[in-house]
């Protein structure tokens, strides 16, 4: 727990125990696991395409590495992710492929939206993303909240979360 603040008592929520340090790495196993469970002979392919700053795509990386009948396609902006995380963007191999972009977080993710909204590539790859659009990403990071109020001593205080700007996903997972 934090010091004592104004309203009562305050506590930090550790999210970065997963394979990335990323919170993100429990809605990115969820979802591995949703599209290799929901995988067919019909539709024996699926291609995730990412977006990412860095955390989303270390964490999409990981959590779907060697998920069989799904191919990882994440494009991140050259010279604007930590070495840490170009590393678990480009070193895992298998089924995921790292494209670095001469451009910023922005310019990947417009070529992602393009991508999408061109029918040939969409249905010939068969595309599905991981970013924060994907709501079985974000999902399963309500029971982040669940659990975050189930550890509350007096249950009928109310909680409130802050939740760092930019993680879209984590705060939609949070409102009720």
């Amino acid at each position: 727990p934090l010091p004592p603040s104004a309203e009562g008592r305050s506590y930090l929520l550790e999210l970065f125990h997963g394979p990335t340090a990323a919170f993100k790495d429990f809605g990115a196993r969820f979802l591995a696991a949703c599209l290799a469970r929901l995988r067919t002979r019909e539709d024996p392919l699926r291609t995730v395409l990412v977006a990412t700053s860095g955390d989303t795509g270390g964490a999409v990386a990981s959590g779907f590495l060697g998920v069989e009948g799904v191919k990882v396609v994440i494009l991140y902006p050259s010279n604007k992710v930590s070495e840490v995380q170009e590393k678990q963007l480009t070193t895992l191999g298998q089924n995921i492929t790292a494209l670095e972009v001469n451009g910023t977080f922005d310019d990947c993710q417009a070529m992602v939206k393009n991508a999408f909204m061109d029918h040939e590539i969409n249905d010939s790859m068969k595309l599905t993303s991981a970013n924060s659009i994907n709501v079985a990403r974000w999902l399963p990071q309500m029971f982040y909240f669940a659990f975050a109020y189930r550890q509350l001593e007096d249950k009928r205080k109310k909680l409130a979360v802050a939740v760092p700007s930019g993680n879209f996903g984590n705060i939609c997972a949070g409102m009720r």
